[in-house]
């Protein structure tokens, strides 16, 4: 039986591959991760991401690339002994992504370097109303099933959606709410997520097998939301909610910069909306909690965070 009390994690010679490297959930693991490995394989999507990378971690290989295409993962793979796989949010075929990237992991384990997949997933998969939610199922069902060692990381949604910015920066501050401002959303700060993947990539062994829901704080609707960012920065927020039309436009744009994508990414979006709307996200911060050691970020701490970080900029 492998003793998982020691970690075979070698940072001076284990690759580690990261997609999405220039994303958000990237941004908020590599401070962790930067002083003690010392190869690191970065995966970005467009020539502004390459630059960047490259220029924040001159040290690490940089790839551009399109993970949808189906022979870039061994690519991507080659040699490597580990991957914290992150997907394109609402990208056309992300299952297939998921399937091919696996399928690579599969050979470069065979062949003897890779040894642990680490799937950057979301919360409450089973909720299979959301397109979304089912591809990332079927990705963890076919990873469950690939006899490698794998962990899968359920992200809820996540603090930094909410523009504490603009709000702070608007004589009179108006939040458009992208569904019911009723409803309850659990919510992940991203400096727990970036700990927490730093944890398990590090600690290796001792996360075989295991999926961990991440939750830092909630339940909470955004009528309570803008009454916090209201408090804090001295200026009452007026909550609206957009139409549905509205809604799906804007996250196209944000996701997409445009409104002329597949259908099959629009669908996702729409239907994502259309349950966020009636049931939210909801889950537990205890095994968070576990993870860290430590009680994880409130909303109210993230969001002091965020304005003291805003005016700092500023000054």
């Amino acid at each position: 039986m492998m003793n998982t009390n020691t970690s075979s994690v070698d940072h001076a010679n284990d690759l580690l591959v990261i997609t999405c490297a220039s994303g958000k959930q990237a941004s908020a693991l590599l401070p962790y991760l930067v002083k003690q490995w010392r190869r690191l394989r970065l995966v970005c999507h467009s020539p502004g991401s390459e630059e960047r990378l490259k220029q924040q971690y001159p040290e690490a290989e940089v790839i551009r690339t399109d993970l949808g295409l189906p022979k870039e993962p061994e690519r991507i793979l080659k040699d490597a002994a580990v991957i914290y796989h992150v997907e394109p949010p609402f990208a056309h075929r992300q299952a297939v992504m998921g399937f091919n990237m696996i399928d690579a992991a599969r050979k470069a384990a065979k062949e003897g370097s890779f040894k642990h997949f680490v799937y950057a997933s979301v919360l409450n998969t089973q909720l299979r109303k959301m397109i979304h939610h089912d591809q990332r199922l079927q990705v963890e069902e076919y990873l469950m099933e690939s006899e490698l060692h794998y962990t899968i990381l359920q992200s809820t949604h996540f603090m930094f959606l909410f523009p504490v910015a603009p709000m702070l920066a608007q004589e009179n501050p108006v939040y458009m709410a992208n569904w019911n401002p009723n409803v309850p959303f659990s919510f992940l700060a991203l400096s727990d997520l970036g700990e927490v993947g730093a944890k398990v990539l590090n600690e290796r062994e001792k996360h075989y097998a295991a999926q961990y829901p991440l939750v830092s704080d909630g339940p909470l609707n955004y009528h309570q939301i803008c009454s916090m960012v209201s408090r804090e920065i001295g200026k009452q927020i007026q909550l609206k909610q957009k139409s549905y039309e509205e809604s799906v436009q804007g996250f196209l744009m944000r996701l997409f910069g445009s409104l002329d994508v597949d259908s099959e990414s629009i669908d996702a979006v729409e239907r994502i909306l259309l349950y966020y709307n009636r049931h939210g996200l909801i889950g537990s911060s205890n095994v968070c909690e576990w993870l860290l050691g430590r009680k994880p970020t409130t909303w109210l701490d993230w969001m002091r965070q965020e304005i003291a970080q805003i005016k700092q900029n500023h000054q």
